[in-house]
Formats: C-alpha cells, sequence, structure tokens
C-alpha cells in the first residue's frame, strides 16, 4: 500500500496526460526545449537521451520562483525535499526518496561538498554553504548512483554549476554583467549580488558577490513565552557572504581557474530554552561557518585515441564553529539539571574542520560504442574539537569542566581519509539506433586512518581506535528503448554504497557524572542500497508525460550512535547508566511512483503536474520507516509570452499515515493544500523583476522532514509550522 491523502489532487494530476492535442493545437501550442544534463552519466546530453529519471533546474527557473533558498527552489520537486530545524540551525539535510543526509552526494562544480555532522544538540555542521546568486543550474539524480560517483551517492546525487564568464558576456561587447536585488517577507531578508565579466582575446575573468541578511523564519505559532512551552519563533539575526571568482582560458584547451568562498554568521536567543535541563534560563547561540575551494579545470579536444579529456584539480576547506551559552539557576555545582541552589553558565564552543584535495579526470573514446572511462583520487582530513568552560556566578569560580566532562576534548580522534577510484561505462546503440544500452562499472578504494593525539586520549578513557580500509564494486545498467519517434521506455538497475564515516568508526566520549558514554565500533561495513526503476515517456509539440515506478534495497545502514542494551553488552562503560555505539543494525525497502506532465493547450498557455506516492519500511523491526515523505501532488497553470511569465501553483500533501512511534510520540501532519502565485517581467533584455505569494490562503501546516525528529511536541507543536501567507520579490539588472 502507499501513503493516501489528498486522492481528488492526486488523480487530477495523473489526469494531465490524457489524449494527444489536436493536429491544430499542436501547430500552435509547443512545450519548452528539452533541457542539457550532465548529471546521469557524466556526459552532457538531453533529457529525452537519459535512461535515469533526472531534473534540471536553471538559472531563468529559479528567477521565475523568486527562490531565495534552496528549499524555495526544490519546492515543486517529486520525491525531493530540504529538511529545516524550527530553532537555530535553519536548513539541514536534502533528501530524495526518503533517503537524506550525507547518503545524498552534494556537488558544486563537481566537487563534493563537506559532510554534515551533528553530535547532541547544540553541535551542527550543515552542508548549506552556498548562495543562489551565483548558481547557473541544479541537476538532480534520483536513486543509487555510485556506478559513477562512489561513495555518498547512495540515494542519488545534486549537482549545482556555477556562472561562467561566458553567461554574462555580450556578443561584441568584450564586457558583461549584472546587479540584483530581493526581499523575503517570511524572513524580513535581504539580498543584493553583483556580476561581471569581460574577455581579452583567448581570456574571459568573472567576479561575483552575493550578500544576504535576515532573521528568523516565520511560522504561525502564537505562544510568545520564554520557556520550553514557546511557539514563535526564536529571536534570529543571519548574513551570508559568497565570492566568485573565474579566470578561463580558451585555446586549443579550456583551462578555467575557480575561486570561491562562502562566510556565514548567525546569532540566537534560544527563548524557547533547552528542552532537555529544567534549568536552563537564558540560552543562546552564536554560529559561524566558512567554505573555501581553489579548482582547475581542462576540457582538451582529442589526445590520442582519446577523443576529450577533461581534468579536475581542487582543494576545500570548511570550517564549522558553535558558540553556547548556556545559563542554568537553582542548580548544583556540576551545573546538569539536578536541583540545588547554585547559579553557572556553561560556555560551550563546538568546532569542525574538514579539508580535502583531489584529482579527477575523465576521457571519451569511440569504438565498439561510445567509452567514458574515470580516474579519482582524494584525501580528506577530519578535524573536530569541543572545549568551554563553566562558571559558578555566585562566587565567579571558573572551571574547565563542563556538565562532569573535561575540556578540551574531541568525540573522535583526527583523521585522515584516502579514496582512488577507476571507472568504465560504455554506451552502445543498438536495434537500428532505436536501443541505447549503458554499462558501467566503478572500483572504489577507501583507507581510514586515525591519530591519537593528546585531546583525544584525555577524554576517551584509553579506549582504542581503528582504521580501516574497504574496496567496492559498483555496476550499473539501464537501458532505453525508442519504441515509437514519441514513445520511449527507460529502465535501470543500479548500485550505490556509503563508506563508514570516521565519527562514527571511532566516537568515543564519556560524561559519567551526566551518565552517558560513546564507545567506537571497529566493525562497521558500509551501506549499500541496490536500486531499480522503469519509467515510461512520451513526448509530443504540445503533450509531454513520464511516470516512473522505483524500487530500492539498503542494507547495513548505520544508525550513529545507537543505545546498547546495557549492561549485559560487552561494549557498555563500567559507571554509565546509557552506553551508545554506531552500529549496522538497519536495512530498508523503499518504492512507490513518480510522473509529471506538461500540456500547452495555448501558445502561452500550459499546465504541469507531478505526484510521488512512496512507501518505505525498516525491514528489519518491519516497522515504517519516517525518512519517506507522505503523497504529494503539485499542479500549476502556466502563462509566458516572452515578457510576462507567471504561474498558479497548487500543492497537495497526504496525510502522513503510516509512522514509527518506537521512540516516543511523533506528530504526523495533516494532510494540506497549499497555493502559491508567482509573476515575472521582462522589462527589457537587461531588467527582470520576479515576485511571489507563498501560501496564498494563508493555511496553518506542517512539512514531514521538519517533525519526523521531533519527539512529544504537546502543545508546542505549532513551533514547526510553516510560514503563513508570504512573499518574496527579486529585481535583476544586466549590463
Amino acid at each position: 500500500m502507499i501513503d493516501k491523502g489528498g486522492l481528488p489532487v492526486l488523480v487530477s494530476a495523473l489526469a494531465l496526460t490524457w489524449a494527444a492535442p489536436s493536429a491544430a493545437q499542436s501547430a500552435a501550442a509547443q512545450l519548452d526545449p528539452v533541457e542539457v544534463v550532465g548529471v546521469a552519466d557524466r556526459l552532457a546530453r538531453s533529457v529525452e537521451q537519459t535512461a535515469a529519471s533526472v531534473s534540471v533546474i536553471g538559472r531563468d527557473e529559479i528567477e521565475r520562483n523568486a527562490a531565495t533558498s534552496l528549499r524555495d527552489v526544490l519546492r515543486y520537486e517529486p520525491g525531493v525535499t530540504v529538511e529545516s530545524s524550527a530553532g537555530r540551525f535553519g536548513l539541514g539535510d536534502i533528501g530524495i526518496r526518503g533517503i537524506g543526509g550525507n547518503r545524498v552526494l552534494m556537488l558544486v562544480d563537481g566537487i563534493p561538498l563537506p559532510d554534515s555532522y551533528r553530535v547532541g544538540r547544540f553541535s551542527n555542521a550543515s552542508r548549506n554553504q552556498f548562495d543562489l546568486a551565483l548558481l547557473q543550474r541544479i541537476e538532480i539524480l534520483r536513486g543509487p548512483a555510485s556506478a559513477l560517483y562512489g561513495s555518498d551517492a547512495l540515494g542519488g546525487v545534486l549537482a549545482m554549476t556555477t556562472v561562467d564568464p561566458a553567461d554574462f558576456i555580450v556578443a561584441g561587447a568584450g564586457v558583461g554583467g549584472e546587479v540584483g536585488g530581493g526581499y523575503a517577507t517570511a524572513r524580513d531578508g535581504w539580498t543584493a549580488s553583483a556580476v561581471a565579466a569581460g574577455e581579452h582575446s583567448a581570456v574571459q575573468a568573472l567576479v561575483g558577490y552575493q550578500r544576504s541578511a535576515g532573521h528568523e523564519v516565520d511560522n504561525q505559532g502564537s505562544v510568545d513565552v520564554v520557556g520550553r512551552s514557546r511557539t514563535t519563533p526564536d529571536p534570529q539575526t543571519a548574513s551570508n557572504d559568497s565570492l566568485l571568482g573565474k579566470l578561463v582560458y580558451n585555446g586549443r584547451a579550456r583551462w578555467r581557474l575557480t575561486l570561491e568562498r562562502n562566510e556565514q554568521q548567525v546569532q540566537t536567543d534560544v527563548l524557547s530554552l533547552n528542552p532537555l535541563s529544567a534549568r536552563t534560563v537564558s540560552l543562546t547561540g552564536d554560529d559561524s561557518s566558512t567554505r573555501s575551494r581553489a579548482s582547475v579545470d581542462v576540457d582538451a579536444p582529442a589526445v590520442g585515441v582519446f577523443s576529450s579529456l577533461r581534468g579536475l584539480v581542487f582543494t576545500q576547506r570548511a570550517l564549522t564553529v558553535n558558540d553556547t551559552v548556556d545559563v542554568r539557576d537553582r542548580t548544583t555545582r556540576a551545573c546538569l539539571s539536578a536541583l540545588g541552589t547554585i547559579t553557572c553558565r556553561r560556555d560551550v564552543r563546538f568546532r569542525f574542520e574538514q579539508t580535502e584535495t583531489g584529482a579527477s579526470l575523465l576521457a571519451q573514446a569511440e569504438g565498439g560504442g561510445s567509452w567514458l572511462f574515470g580516474l579519482e583520487g582524494s584525501r580528506t582530513d577530519y578535524d573536530e574539537s569541543r572545549d568551554g568552560t563553566q562558571t559558578i556566578l555566585d562566587t565567579g569560580e571558573v572551571s574547565s569542566v563542563v556538565g562532569g566532562e573535561p575540556m578540551p576534548t574531541r568525540d573522535f580522534p583526527l583523521t585522515t581519509r584516502d579514496r582512488l577510484s577507476a571507472f568504465a561505462q560504455n554506451e552502445t546503440r543498438l536495434a537500428q539506433d532505436r536501443l541505447d544500452l549503458v554499462a558501467a562499472l566503478r572500483f572504489d578504494s577507501y583507507r581510514t586512518k586515525s591519530e591519537v593525539d593528546d585531546l583525544f586520549a584525555s577524554g576517551s578513557a584509553g579506549r582504542p581506535v581503528v582504521d580501516s580500509s574497504e574496496s567496492v564494486l559498483s555496476p550499473k545498467l539501464s537501458l532505453l528503448y525508442r519504441a515509437t519517434p514519441t514513445l520511449a521506455l527507460a529502465a535501470r538497475l543500479a548500485t550505490g554504497f556509503r563508506a563508514p564515516p570516521p565519527a562514527d568508526l571511532n566516537l568515543g566520549l564519556a560524561s559519567l557524572p551526566a551518565g552517558y558514554a560513546v564507545v567506537p565500533n571497529p566493525d562497521l561495513r558500509p551501506e549499500r542500497s541496490r536500486g531499480a526503476e522503469i519509467s515510461l515517456r512520451g513526448r509530443q509539440p504540445s503533450l509531454q508525460y513520464t511516470v516512473t515506478a522505483f524500487y530500492a534495497d539498503y542494507d547495513d545502514l548505520i544508525v550513529s550512535r545507537a543505545a546498547l542494551p546495557c549492561p549485559g553488552d560487552p561494549a557498555c562503560v563500567p559507571g554509565a547508566t546509557a552506553t551508545f555505539q554506531s552500529q549496522n543494525i538497519e536495512s530498508a525497502r523503499i518504492y512507490g511512483v513518480e510522473a509529471e506532465a506538461q500540456y500547452a493547450f495555448d501558445p502561452h498557455w500550459s499546465i504541469r503536474g507531478s505526484l510521488v506516492a512512496t512507501r518505505g519500511t525498516d525491514t528489519v523491526r518491519g516497522r515504517p520507516l519516517n525518512t519517506v515523505e507522505p503523497a504529494r501532488a503539485v499542479v500549476g497553470l502556466h502563462y509566458d509570452d516572452g515578457r510576462l511569465a507567471a504561474a498558479l501553483h497548487l500543492a497537495q500533501t497526504g496525510g502522513k499515515t503510516r509512522v514509527d512511534r518506537s521512540a516516543g510520540e511523533i506528530f504526523a501532519p495533516p494532510a494540506s493544500t497549499v497555493v502559491d502565485l508567482t509573476a515575472g517581467w521582462r522589462w527589457s533584455e537587461r531588467l527582470r523583476l520576479s515576485v511571489g505569494v507563498f501560501n496564498l490562503f494563508d493555511r496553518t501546516y506542517w512539512l514531514w522532514p521538519d517533525v519526523r525528529n521531533v519527539i512529544n511536541p504537546g502543545a508546542t507543536i505549532d513551533r514547526y509550522t510553516q510560514p503563513g501567507r508570504n512573499a518574496s520579490v527579486l529585481l535583476r539588472a544586466a549590463f
């Protein structure tokens, strides 16, 4: 069975694939040109020639939808979600078909974004370190994809491409660029951007900058108090600065140097306080993150037996710092949750740094079909630590023991991970050019080495650390059969894997006064996935549709910091009330259907719709998989005459009916219907204005990714509601 809810709208979305239009309509009404995509096979080709389930979101579409965040960009994408916390850390992991986090590979210009990492409630390193104004396109590949991308492509790939000088240089002028600005009422946030590009002879250059600033994202909560019963947002100020520079040389080969930097600053007054401590009377957070990248890539024409070559060398560094100040009243000298007579303050800093250096080489060749060969290698260094002090405010006494835990400390040791990979892909055209057969095989070798320094040793109670090594083969097979000029059948078998993260291998910490300990697990195995999908595709001059059925098994999924059955388990730490250890204890099965359709019934008017209905099960325990979304359908009425483009979207989300509540009560959002209106005006070729009004009828609703991990929310559930009626505006001027 598949989650049910909002069935009338789901049926109406499917009905968009009704009988083909008349010849007269076909002559007058045309669909948008077919997009070119490269994420599926790492070769540029049209979506029609790709067997995989892919989506392309271009810069113009981002602008037309007045999007100001990645969640806005993916608002109407079937099977793709972005989680968000109601508190200080905002947007979080990307999910594709019920699989998310680091199990979805995120790329910028072919370079993996740093891992996300969380430990506890006040330590969070995310992967949302980029700005929309400097993106040229976003491509999404659904389903396992390790045959071409290796580890972390367990559930899919989200690939972003930044703008190039050629996107702005005006023909004949040698220079070009644009300036832009925007405002979003939901977070009272402003953005400003500027891009300038120029060329001289064979050299092109670009400099781009975006600055954004805003406040907490609005919701529909109404309880504005200090304490855990608060439902209005916690006050917050945030800013983001992004800088992009490119230098391109167009000779026989095309060389490109890219420099990129992103900085984020967020300050939060957590008036909802600490849900784990009734003694907390004040809580503030000061969070910063930076990501810097330098890369050189080259595209070369025929070299020897190869028809083309592409090389990439890069280095990237990401740093997250979370500072938390927690004041507790009527507690004890340990500054925990016990009732006492002491007032204390805990100042804690979490620091997570990840540095990666890598290189790749792709080569195309012809003979016995079309071949793509790849070699990749990288080294990633992880450096995580926590530091802090604890002050007894009654006496001024300062200690480096915070909550019973000596500081500074590391939760896992300094770690280096090396990766070497090689893959080959062959594409053959058969059956009188009606059948494309694509086969790929990839070999990945991973080695993780840890270093026990004094900082880790001081907090790990002498527990040893382990090194690990893994070798994995990942195959892929896909076919595309053109039954008629307007009808095609696509099928795909693919595999995915994810190497055990360093934090799960060697996470080791203990706070016996607080009653817990975390121990490493040297026996973790890679997570694996096997996926299959089949699609029926039709395209006529004014009608296009795709219906896809998909199925995937996920084995040996790692549960970070799973509770051990103490005291019976030999890994339990004596003296600790609870001991945790990352373990391969989950397997999952996810299957469902996705459908998309477009029908142009007039030269300027079209209807577009999509639906997704997915079912996921934890096959070890026979329970629903909470990462799977409820059924959802989107229907949009679009108008575009070349100067004015407008769209009215109706999104119907079914009620969440299959929920695993074994860990506690979880709120299941009811069905919801949300209507959005967007419009864009091209006043001239150089001046564009986009406006969006979202949740037009001011509905109160929740998104499942935001509440699925909230245990026993009770009366505070309104804290997790989405904004009421809100608007955004974008203005861009080219020069």
